[in-house]
């Protein structure tokens, strides 16, 4: 083509490349039109290989320093690429590519560390750098929506094993193996990575790019961190076209041949977050990217695990990897690194974190540990306890912090919207449906694993909609906020079997009747329900009346040992009531509560299974050091001085709990026990004492009066009544002593019972049906 100035040259596309590598030594496009005083478009032609004035020409190679040949000067022929620069011979096109890229990863070096190189610390306003903070997240290769169990087979896995609250093992057998998340992107495959919100898909690709960046990983690539919510605003200009896109963000004229060679590293975020007509076009995009360039590696995430068209992924050599919980270990390399981050002092941080794993490993704080195996609900839980340097003593305050962050503000903070139906529905709306499926599945025998068509049947129900528009609410669900996951195919759960059973806590706050939950006080899966109802209502005097009136309907038909047992306990309390009233009437000691001395002989007789003493209220401790416990079994004795061993066991607890508490009991058993010690010392020659019952074999006087020593020892416990249960009243027994337990737990709970209800419960515990009517009765005139 002919310009009015002259002849016009350009160039072929083997001089491209030459061009492409001599400006990312140069610098960029719009640096070298300002130095030569030309036009962004005449630098642009250039560029593309168009047609550009011969002086201009000349010029752009001058200052590029490219080889200029003046005897390959020739008027450009419409169609025929020029000859005006040497074009390299084949064997240097690997080293002028290497180049290339060496040149480019250099230039954007230092742009890649700002943009991606840090993170935001949630909850406290900060961003850190992301070594201060990043914990190599783990990988399952196989997803567990991947899994085709039948429900039969997962609903009998969870109903063997219910203990294990954490739903993730679910039907998976064996557990797998995890691998390093960045041992899997040196694997040089295209990724689709899958995982719930929160759980650390974003920062593991921020630790891709800049391991990339430092040459850490793949260092014969340039990483390229997209976010796809950005891309859908960045990207129309180019059409949501990848490969303009990259030579926008390149500044290079012609990237098919770093393409076609795979020498880039495409991390592509939240293929979630774009939705409607853009996210399909998007997801064609990235399929139609990884064919055109199978040799460039492109790693997708995504929260949600079920996606149309998987075939076709893996088709294009897409591997569906799985970001997993936390292990233990991370939980608590995490908690170090973000305590040692926030205190801004190693030492400081670590005696603060050691704090806050001591408390969150506790058997008491199960619930929440189930809760902090994401990055995200253990942060919340991080700077729950860095403002109080304690949890918060209401559980279910967490728990509902937990849920507001997945439902609102997670997206919210991270500025993205969703167009599905389900967006419409206001926050309260949305609680509410997830209560709704809660309490529905809680309340069947199998109460943790929907059937798809029973979840989709439960939101169709509850929203007034059609199966189909519920598939998409479910689908929905699961993208924005991951509390209902994929457990196999077409086998749906809560993410969390804490957030399920604070769902049904809150549902049956709002809309049931009491009447209607304490008929499942003895099944065992509600306890953690009971246990949160009791924490958030505040109608607890009305619900723990209700729950006991249950527990007494049971005794209504006692009879036989059974009726004798509890009229045995009362007997027995009023007596240690009455003995030791007499005994402290000269002293201000702490009485001993009489239903906690019937608590404790119902447990020490009938060896209810359970961790004991630690649902009494602290009062109850003195009696049951008091009442000696060794008195079991007389093989277990260490010594005869039953005095010496209770102050012995006193002493011990003195650090444990209230210090005037354990002086004064001290006291007491000096006083009171001393009656009995002596009286039992009577039958006990003084020569014996001391070694008799640490002397093996037995000596002679055991031998022949031990028996008779013992029996008198009962009686004056009145401990020698011999109970003889058949195992029907065992259960009873064990079920009555649970409900009775939780009941308790509960008025511990509750921070909105009134004094007069609690000493109501208190005082009946335990009681004879009779002496429960006896006592309303009498309260009542």
């Amino acid at each position: 083509m002919t310009e009015p100035s002259g002849r016009s040259l350009r160039l072929s596309p083997t001089q491209l490349k030459n061009a492409d590598i001599a400006l990312a030594k140069f610098g960029s496009k719009s640096d070298l039109a300002a130095e030569l005083k030309m036009s962004r478009t005449t630098i642009n032609k250039f560029f593309k290989g168009e047609p550009v004035q011969r002086k201009q020409f000349l010029g752009i190679c001058k200052k590029l320093k490219l080889k200029w040949q003046p005897d390959d000067e020739q008027v450009q022929e419409k169609g025929k690429p020029p000859n005006s620069l040497s074009d390299p011979p084949l064997e240097s096109l690997k080293d002028d590519i290497d180049a290339l890229v060496q040149q480019l990863r250099s230039r954007f070096h230092d742009d890649i560390q700002r943009l991606h190189g840090t993170m935001p610390l949630w909850g406290v306003d900060r961003w850190v750098p992301l070594g201060d903070l990043f914990v190599d997240v783990n990988i399952l290769e196989k997803l567990s929506s991947s899994h085709r169990s039948e429900y039969d087979d997962l609903s009998q896995d969870f109903m063997n094993n219910p203990s294990a609250r954490g739903l993730d093992r679910i039907g998976l057998g064996k557990e797998q193996e995890r691998v390093s998340g960045l041992e899997v992107l040196a694997k040089n495959t295209n990724l689709m990575v899958v995982g719930k919100p929160g759980s650390g898909k974003t920062t593991y690709l921020q630790r891709g790019v800049t391991e990339c960046n430092a040459g850490n990983l793949q260092a014969h690539r340039i990483p390229v961190l997209i976010r796809l919510r950005d891309f859908v605003r960045d990207g129309r200009e180019v059409f949501y076209a990848l490969k303009p896109y990259l030579e926008k963000c390149w500044q290079l004229s012609d990237t098919e041949t770093l393409l076609k060679q795979g020498r880039a590293m495409l991390l592509l975020d939240g293929l979630d977050e774009v939705t409607g007509e853009n996210g399909k076009n998007i997801t064609e995009e990235i399929k139609k990217f990884a064919r055109d360039y199978p040799q460039v590696q492109v790693i997708v995430t995504c929260r949600t695990q079920s996606f149309t068209g998987e075939m076709d992924w893996k088709s294009l050599n897409f591997e569906f990897v799985e970001v997993a919980d936390f292990n233990e270990g991370q939980a608590r390399s995490f908690s170090e690194h973000w305590f040692k981050t926030v205190m801004g002092n190693e030492l400081v941080g670590m005696a603060r974190a050691g704090k806050f794993l001591e408390q969150l490993f506790l058997e008491s704080n199960k619930p929440i540990l189930e809760l902090a195996i994401t990055p995200i609900l253990l942060s919340l839980t991080c700077v729950v306890f860095h403002s109080n340097e304690k949890f918060y003593s209401k559980r279910s305050k967490l728990y509902e912090e937990g849920l507001e962050l997945l439902l609102e503000r997670w997206d919210q903070s991270r500025e993205i919207e969703r167009d599905e139906i389900y967006r419409d529905l206001s926050v309260e709306r949305k609680l509410d449906l997830l209560s709704y499926l809660a309490v529905k599945k809680f309340e069947q025998a199998q109460y943790v694993l929907f059937e798809q068509t029973e979840i989709e049947g439960y939101i169709a129900e509850f929203l007034g909609i059609g199966q189909r528009d519920s598939r998409v609410v479910l689908k929905a669900m699961e993208a924005q906020h991951g509390l209902l996951i994929e457990r196999s195919q077409k086998v749906w759960s809560f993410s969390h079997l804490t957030f399920q059973e604070y769902l049904v806590a809150k549902w049956f706050c709002r809309h049931t009747p009491w009447h209607k939950l304490v008929k499942y006080l003895p099944d065992k899966p509600w306890q953690q329900v009971f246990l949160l109802i009791a924490d958030i209502t505040q109608d607890a005097d009305s619900l723990l009346l209700q729950m006991k009136q249950a527990i007494d309907k049971d005794l209504i038909d006692l009879e036989g040992e059974l009726y004798e047992l509890f009229k045995w306990l009362n007997t027995i309390a009023d007596s240690y009531k009455f003995l030791i009233n007499l005994d402290n009437k000269n002293t201000s000691s702490v009485i001993p509560n009489v239903s906690a001395i019937r608590i404790f002989y119902f447990e020490l007789f009938f060896s209810i299974p359970g961790d004991k003493y630690n649902f009494l209220p602290r009062r109850c401790y003195p009696i049951a050091i008091c009442i000696e416990p060794h008195l079991m079994s007389f093989s277990k004795f260490k010594s005869d001085d039953l005095l010496a061993n209770c102050i012995y066991i006193a002493r011990g607890l003195m650090e444990k709990y209230h210090r005037t508490n354990a002086m004064a009991l001290l006291s007491n058993l000096s006083r009171f026990r001393g009656k009995i010690i002596d009286r039992l010392r009577d039958l006990m020659p003084e020569s014996e004492r001391g070694k008799i019952l640490c002397e093996l074999p037995p000596n002679p006087w055991w031998k022949k009066n031990g028996d008779e020593w013992i029996r008198e020892l009962k009686v004056v416990m009145n401990i020698s009544y011999a109970w003889e249960f058949n195992k029907e009243q065992k259960d009873f027994l064990q079920s009555y002593y649970y409900c009775n337990t939780l009941l308790i737990r509960c008025l511990r709970e509750s921070v909105v019972v009134s004094n007069d209800v609690k000493k109501e419960i208190e005082d009946i515990l335990l009681l004879p049906i009779a002496e429960i009517e006896k006592r309303k009765h009498e309260k009542a005139e």
